[in-house]
């Protein structure tokens, strides 16, 4: 990486030391990140987001791929723990995450790893609908696709014309289930990176979700991380690597 390309980025008002800084959910970086957007004309918007870019993938092309990975767990971790932590979503969110999380997803599948994040639990009817509709769209802009069968259960709904009713779920769950499944598989065979989204109020609705979420004799070269409930402080998500990848020992997450 030169001085000069280093000297670009901070000189567009985009200076920081490290990427890990660009997601920290304590400090709602992201929500900072976007606030910065915010004010900008639309030649503004597009400078400044092209200068972050270019600042993320140079630090993200200098990293190994060891580095990388921890970067990109470190990235969708704080993307969830940010969801609950006075965060709001609107496009200065979602070109601040694209410039940020999604440049990182990227280069990390053009070295031929995808990042699968697994979110299987139960939740109460009040948070549920919040949930399903509010998580997609962020880490789609985070560069995961996103499915799951909550998530397909409601696009069922919207195919057939019935209004979106998280009390219908049970109703569509098993062909969300289908759908899921088939298209997660998909983004294992093609290397794309994803968040399967399992969610649901009942507890036993929400079981075997890390194994349908990477089926057995899955493609190498995926990193996956499960969280089996929210990421509140003191909890663990489970992290598997792809062969020859070790973490560091006490890295968050191992």
């Amino acid at each position: 990486m030169t001085d000069s390309a280093l000297a670009a980025g901070s000189s567009a008002g985009w200076d920081f030391a490290t990427l890990a800084y660009l997601w920290d959910a304590p400090s709602r970086a992201i929500v900072a990140g976007a606030d910065k957007l915010e004010p900008l004309t639309d030649a503004e918007r597009e400078r400044s987001l092209a200068a972050l870019t270019q600042r993320v993938r140079l630090f993200a092309s200098t990293l190994d791929d060891r580095d990388l990975m921890m970067i990109a767990f470190i990235a969708v971790e704080d993307v969830d723990k940010s969801c609950f932590n006075e965060f709001f979503w609107g496009q200065s969110v979602a070109d601040y995450l694209g410039a940020t999380a999604g440049v990182v997803v990227q280069e990390l599948e053009r070295r031929g790893v995808a990042l699968h994040y697994v979110i299987g639990n139960s939740l109460g009817d009040a948070e549920l609908e919040g949930m399903l509709t509010g998580l997609p769209p962020i880490f789609q802009a985070a560069g995961l696709f996103v499915t799951g069968p909550q998530v397909m259960a409601l696009e069922l709904m919207d195919q057939t014309g019935e209004p979106r009713d998280v009390d219908a779920i049970p109703r569509y769950r098993a062909e969300g289930q289908l759908i899921a499944d088939q298209l997660i598989e998909r983004c294992h065979r093609e290397r794309r990176s994803s968040l399967y989204l399992h969610i649901d109020v009942d507890g036993t609705a929400t079981e075997g979700a890390l194994d349908a979420a990477v089926p057995q004799g899955r493609t190498p070269g995926a990193l996956l991380v499960y969280r089996s409930g929210p990421p509140v402080k003191g909890s663990i998500a489970q992290v598997s690597l792809p062969p020859g990848i070790t973490w560091p020992t006490g890295f968050l997450g191992t």
